[in-house]
């Protein structure tokens, strides 16, 4: 079964209807809440002989240009389809499965400029990859009041320190965006809710992706879930990326800080 939401809302470079953004091929990928989504019901049965049914996601399309689609054709690692149209991923720390997807491997280079964004809500904020590649490199939940990007250069751990609003705890949804700017210098800065956090951190390394909801298929497993995520390469302005915070922000019902 498919789920596919209406197409008329896209426009330039998969950014949604209500942006006059013209990013083009500059939008790698974008995993776009209730879009794109192919599902299907599975049915276990437990111990007892009493069932249950899920509605695991095996295909979450790419909205980009690109075409780059999420994957994963094995049930037990499947994410749930929520009522909300997300997508949740459960790791049970007792448990060797986790849920996770797959997209063709691209890369960033080095002193490239890039934003990432998420709309997630979390169970778990300790150590949640959401982007990564096959090795060390990801985006991710450290805690609360920690954000990691890792690249083969080295970790940079951005503190959100003691405000508690602008800390990313669980059981709350949000958007939060991690931005390079300024090439070689490779400024990172970090945004909650459109609220920009002084990180005062640089990480000018280039890095691969190819992993949704983990850190290379093996550790630091997402446990929430994701209703929006993308990454954009190349100079995004400040008046472009708040077109993308008022319009996700907007879009999720979730207040600007």
């Amino acid at each position: 079964m498919i789920h596919r939401g209406r197409q008329r809302h896209k426009t330039h470079g998969g950014i949604p209807h209500g942006s006059t953004l013209n990013l083009g091929s500059s939008l790698q990928i974008y995993y776009r809440h209730k879009e794109g989504i192919t599902s299907e019901s599975i049915t276990t049965t437990r111990e007892d002989d009493s069932t249950s049914t899920t509605t695991n996601v095996s295909g979450w399309a790419d909205q980009s240009a690109n075409a780059n689609n999420a994957a994963q054709t094995t049930d037990e690692n499947e994410p749930l389809l929520a009522a909300d149209g997300s997508l949740d991923f459960f790791h049970d720390a007792n448990d060797d499965n986790a849920d996770y997807m797959d997209f063709t491997k691209f890369r960033i280079e080095a002193n490239n400029d890039f934003l990432s964004f998420i709309v997630a809500n979390l169970r778990d904020v300790a150590g949640s990859a959401y982007l990564s590649d096959s090795g060390s490199e990801c985006l991710e939940y450290a805690s609360q009041n920690t954000h990691k990007f890792r690249t083969g250069g080295g970790t940079t751990a951005v503190q959100i320190n003691s405000i508690a609003s602008i800390q990313t705890p669980n059981g709350e949804k949000h958007l939060f965006m991690v931005q390079r700017t300024n090439g070689s210098t490779g400024t990172i800065k970090v945004y909650k809710n459109g609220f920009e956090i002084d990180a005062s951190a640089t990480n000018a390394a280039l890095f691969d992706l190819e992993h949704l909801g983990t850190r290379n298929e093996n550790d630091l497993f997402f446990d929430g879930k994701i209703y929006d995520i993308g990454i954009i390469e190349g100079t995004v302005s400040v008046e472009s990326r708040n077109r993308i915070v008022d319009h996700l922000l907007s879009k999720h019902g979730v207040a600007r800080i």
